[in-house]
């Protein structure tokens, strides 16, 4: 599925995000919640460095979305984001779930005094891992 120089968030993402969806839905055990893939940027150190590094975005962790079971998940975005900017994912994510008819989370996380592109870090939370901030445009 995932040849050489492969980079998550790059070309074949998509594939492998529904690969594994559908491997973990392919499993024969009473499955509850979410069942698919999850894409948890401020819980994963690796989508942490794909967002830092610019190799993923809220447009992108969306997208994957319509083919694993979550939507956005932890996402990291700059401190201050308007309420306006904010709403519109929300809707962009609603909009999504009512074409799939399913149920897709948003949680996204303002990151007070951080802005777009700066680091986000939480060294007080030994769940979350430090990642760049994302704008809401």
């Amino acid at each position: 599925l995932i040849g050489g120089g492969y980079k998550f968030g790059g070309a074949e993402t998509m594939a492998l995000v529904e690969g594994l969806t559908r491997a973990v839905k392919g499993v024969q055990v009473r499955q509850t919640g979410y069942c698919g893939l999850m894409l948890p940027v401020l819980e994963d150190r690796g989508l942490a460095k794909r967002v830092t590094d610019g190799s993923l975005s809220i447009g992108s962790l969306l997208g994957f979305s319509s083919v694993c079971g979550v939507g956005l998940d932890t996402v990291p975005i700059a401190g201050d984001a308007s309420g306006e900017a904010i709403a519109r994912v929300y809707a962009d994510v609603a909009a999504m779930a009512r074409r799939l008819n399913k149920p897709l989370s948003c949680r996204l996380f303002p990151v007070p005094g951080v802005a777009a592109g700066q680091l986000a870090d939480f060294p007080d939370n030994p769940y979350l891992c430090a990642s760049s901030a994302l704008p809401v445009l």
